[in-house]
């Protein structure tokens, strides 16, 4: 799992949180390596791992080991990344569209677009502050919730009720 995490991480950009995670998963290798070693429960080594860490030439050791292995996820994030392009490029190829299967929005006629509140969701979201539209466009949930933080309430009541009468929020 936390190699998964942290090829998922360097693959998003997140370099420092790959890192950390990288190094966490080799000391949970590491103590359930010495714990089957020792005939013992991993519980049990916990203790001595993080003892045996003091000593400078295991700990140099052990992080070569970590920096290796940052060095293989960062390789294969590349490689990853490189992968899932050229399937979303045969994707494309085969359906004739985008693979996301993403619609242009505004090429879909007016009344079908109205949300359930009766409003059309790209004249509201036109009409958002600009830091709401960013976070709407990112779809970055932090992003928007500092935007709506950041509001007067009867601007947020405003903005908010006409996002969810236009279907571009559901309550």
């Amino acid at each position: 799992y936390l190699l998964l995490a942290s090829l998922e991480d360097e693959m998003n950009g997140y370099h420092d949180k790959m890192k950390l995670v990288a190094r966490q998963s080799q000391i949970i290798s590491n103590i359930a390596e010495l714990a089957k070693s020792l005939k013992l429960h991993p519980g049990n080594v916990i203790h001595p791992f993080f003892q045996r860490m003091q000593n400078k030439e295991l700990h140099d050791g052990f992080m070569a080991g970590v920096n290796e292995f940052i060095k293989k996820i960062e390789i294969r994030a590349v490689q990853k990344k490189k992968e899932m392009d050229e399937e979303r490029a045969r994707e494309v190829a085969e359906q004739g569209a985008d693979a996301e299967g993403t619609v242009d929005v505004s090429e879909i006629p007016r009344e079908e677009r109205l949300g359930p509140g009766g409003l059309d969701p790209l004249e509201v979201f036109d009409t958002l502050p600009e830091s709401m539209q960013a976070a709407f466009e990112s779809r970055d949930k932090e992003q928007l919730e500092a935007a709506l933080r950041a509001m007067k309430p009867e601007e947020l009541e405003y903005h908010m009720k006409r996002c969810i009468d236009s279907g571009l929020w559901n309550a």
